[in-house]
Formats: C-alpha cells, sequence, structure tokens
C-alpha cells in the first residue's frame, strides 16, 4: 500500500516562502518603484502589462521618486514610488493590460487572487460572449503568457535565494514518512488494509534479511537497527501450535486487532507505506528538500520545473467536469484549449507516470497545502475516486487566532467528486486529522 502527498502553494507557504500570488503581483510593483527610481528620463515607462507616463512637462523619474532622502539620511523603499503614482491620477497616468488589471485589483480589494481560476471564467465569458474586454481567446492566452513569464522570473528568485535544506520542518518531515492509522482507512477499504497488514507482518517476521534491510533503507534504518523489534514483535503474535489455514504459528488476527487498537507494541515499520510520491503542483522545489539522494521515493513535478526545457511550466487550467468546458471542447477552435492542462499533461510523461503509479497498489492521500480547488478537478477527480483510493486525509491550517480552513477544504474536495457517499467514506474527519504545521513547529 502506497502514500500519495498533494503538494500545493500552502505547503511553501508554511516554509516561510512568499509564493502566493498576491506575493507575485507586490513583487512585480516593487520592481516597478524601482524602475521609477533609476528612470534617467520622463518619458513612457511601459512593459507588456503596464505603462505609467507623466501628464503636463516631463521631468526625469528619479526625481520625483528618488532612492534616498540625502537631508533624511535614509533609503525610500520602492513601494512608495507606486503609492505616489497611484494617489496622483491628476500627475501620471497609469494603463495596464485587461486581464492584469482584473487580477491586479483582485489583490488590491481582497488581497488574494487565483489567477488559474479568473483565466477560466474570462474565457467562458468570451465563450459565451458575456461582458469582457476581449472577443477571442487569443490576446487572453498572450497575456497569461506574459503574466506566467513573470510569475516564473519571480519563483526562480525566490528558489535561489530562498529554498535551501534548512527552511524544512521535522514535524512535516515525520508526518511525510509516518506509519499508516487504521482509523483513517476507509470503511470500503478495511478488507484491503487488512490484507496489506497481513503481507507486512508475514514479510517482515519471514527471514528475508537483505530484503527487509533494502525495505527499512527506504525509510532511513537497517536490518540491524530494527532486527530486534522485529523479532520481538513477531514473538508476541506467534501462537504455541500451527494454525491449519496457514501451516504456521503466526497470529494473524492478533496482530490485526493489535494495528485496530492503535497499540504501541506495533513497531513503525509494519504500518509503513511501501512507496510514497511527491505530487508537486508547485513550481518550486521545496517538496524535493524531504527525500534523501539515495532514496528511492520520488517527486513528480506535474506542473512542470523552473528551468527545466523538458519540464515545461504548465499555467492554466483543468477542470474537464465543468458543463462549460463541454461545450468549448465542441468548438473548432483551439485557441479556446491552448492553456487546459489535461492536454498540456500530455507533453511530458509526467501524468502516464501518476496513472501507473495509481493503477499499480492501493494508495492513501495526504493533502498538503493544496487547496484541492477547481482549477485543478479533472486530476483530483482520477485520484479522489480511483479504485485504487483508501483514504483522503487533509491537512489543514491552523489560523493565528485559533480558526481553521478545515471545512473550506472540505467544500473544495466535495466538488472533485462526482459520488458523494464516496466522499464521505473515503475524506477522513476532522477529530482525526491535525494541522500542517501544529503550534510550535
Amino acid at each position: 500500500m502506497n502514500r500519495i502527498i498533494l503538494i500545493g502553494n500552502g505547503f511553501d507557504l508554511a516554509h516561510g516562502l512568499p509564493t502566493s500570488y498576491a506575493d507575485f503581483i507586490d513583487y512585480y510593483w516593487e520592481k516597478w518603484g524601482k524602475r521609477l527610481q533609476g528612470g534617467y528620463l520622463g518619458d513612457e515607462l511601459k512593459d507588456n502589462l503596464c505603462s505609467i507616463s507623466q501628464k503636463g512637462e516631463q521631468q526625469p523619474w528619479y526625481w520625483l521618486f528618488p532612492s534616498k532622502d540625502i537631508h533624511k539620511g535614509i533609503i525610500i523603499p520602492p513601494e512608495t514610488a507606486l503609492e505616489e503614482v497611484k494617489s496622483q491620477p491628476d500627475r501620471f497616468t497609469v494603463k495596464k493590460s485587461p486581464f492584469f488589471e482584473h487580477i491586479d485589483k483582485a489583490v488590491e480589494t481582497k488581497n488574494w487572487v487565483d489567477i488559474e481560476n479568473e483565466f477560466y471564467l474570462w474565457l467562458k465569458k468570451i465563450f459565451k460572449k458575456d461582458a469582457c474586454q476581449y472577443d477571442s481567446p487569443v490576446p487572453l492566452n498572450d497575456e497569461l503568457e506574459l503574466i506566467k513569464e513573470k510569475l516564473v522570473e519571480y519563483l526562480k528568485f525566490i528558489e535561489d535565494e530562498r529554498i535551501k535544506p534548512e527552511l524544512t520542518k521535522d514535524c512535516i518531515r515525520e508526518t511525510i514518512y509516518e506509519p499508516f492509522k487504521a482509523k483513517d482507512i476507509s470503511n470500503e477499504s478495511k478488507k484491503i488494509f487488512d490484507d496489506f497488514l497481513i503481507g507486512r507482518l508475514e514479510y517482515l517476521t519471514g527471514g528475508d534479511e537483505h530484503g527487509i534491510d533494502c525495505f527499512l533503507q527506504r525509510f532511513g534504518y537497517s536490518y540491524i537497527d530494527r532486527n530486534t523489534d522485529i523479532e520481538t514483535y513477531g514473538k508476541s503474535v506467534t501462537g504455541k501450535h500451527e494454525f491449519p489455514a496457514t501451516k504456521d504459528r503466526l497470529d494473524r488476527w492478533k496482530h490485526l486487532q493489535y494495528v485496530n487498537a492503535e497499540k504501541d507494541i506495533v513497531p513503525d515499520c509494519f504500518l509503513w507505506p511501501d512507496q510514497i510520491l511527491l505530487l508537486n503542483f508547485n513550481y518550486t522545489k521545496t517538496a524535493d528538500l524531504y527525500l534523501t539522494k539515495t532514496s528511492e521515493f520520488r517527486v513528480n513535478h506535474i506542473h512542470g520545473e523552473l528551468d527545466n526545457d523538458k519540464n515545461p511550466i504548465i499555467f492554466g487550467y483543468g477542470d474537464e467536469l465543468d458543463d462549460d468546458y463541454k461545450e468549448i471542447a465542441k468548438l473548432n477552435d483551439n485557441d479556446y484549449l491552448k492553456n487546459i492542462k489535461s492536454i498540456r499533461y500530455l507533453e511530458t510523461d509526467n501524468y502516464r507516470r501518476l496513472l501507473s503509479f495509481i493503477d499499480s497498489a492501493p494508495f492513501q492521500i495526504y493533502i498538503m497545502g493544496h487547496s484541492c480547488g477547481n482549477s485543478d478537478r479533472t486530476l483530483l477527480n482520477t485520484l479522489f475516486e480511483h479504485k485504487n483510493c483508501v483514504s483522503i486525509k487533509p491537512f489543514y491550517y491552523q489560523k493565528d487566532d485559533g480558526g481553521d480552513n478545515y471545512i473550506e477544504l472540505i467544500q473544495n474536495i466535495s466538488r472533485n467528486f462526482n459520488d458523494m457517499r464516496l466522499m464521505r467514506d473515503r475524506v477522513v474527519n476532522k477529530s482525526y486529522c491535525r494541522p500542517l504545521v501544529p503550534a510550535g513547529c
């Protein structure tokens, strides 16, 4: 039985990394502030998303927005220049491209935005000919590409400057590699879990020292480290007489009872996953920090990697279950499908390798920092309703005021199911869940 860790942007945020879309927009404007402070002329400044110009007589930008106050001897932050520009519409003209203006306004008013979701809403407006500043998907796609380029630039900066081995958290590492818990397993999968438990018991007590050593080394241990624990526990579940059905003295039923009662007598190695896959929806490599160089476990960068042409960034939308998508797909216009994730997945073998993994054996899902929103709905539905999925355990965000986002997360998870009965059985209830980063971690 395996484990899949779904890693979303909340995972990076939990490590103190400023990787939200709002952080990216702030970075974009900070760069604009630096540009204003360094402008020697007074002419219009622009990139492909925004332009800023002066009204009336032009003056050098660095005169208007110096980077230092010589008299006070202080550095003037770039943000100050932008604030002055935005607060003086009688002196300055700020023009933004339509879609960028929309997401920038969302950040200003809500301090939050989902660029991929907003892109799909605009795409549907164009399709339905609703009020929208574009009448074709082509300029919207072009603008999304420009935003993606600047986002990649920002995330490269974060990855180079901030993502270091010392960033890892022990509480997250322990959670990734922790043993299965019987109470997390769905009712429909109890038989599958019992079979796994019996198989692992027979394997670890079977005497194959080399094979057992290889397994233990996946978790940083050796046969010598755990041999005493394995032998001691093996004796505790061994009867005095042979069982007729198995022709040995191993009491499998007692083992199942111990596990279901969560007895401390059961060593962790009897409950560890066979394989662990970190399914990384981020473009950064924070998840890679939790694997050793010799680890057999893997990270699947399903949405691409920074600076890797063989695994290009996938930035768009992925909800084939949406009714409007079905109508859009019927159009004979490929521009509408240019940034649909399920199509872009075919540029690499990441998706195929994921399918091979979930088809190979039963698996449990841990959700770490992924909002489970509609922009990944197609992929999440494939995972959540797969016949081999035995459990879905969300690790929620603990707010400073004591609240959390567990219910919001479950609401999002539910939208990825067609079968609500299945959802209620597979998703672990809150009493068995905990924060991704508990207090004090």
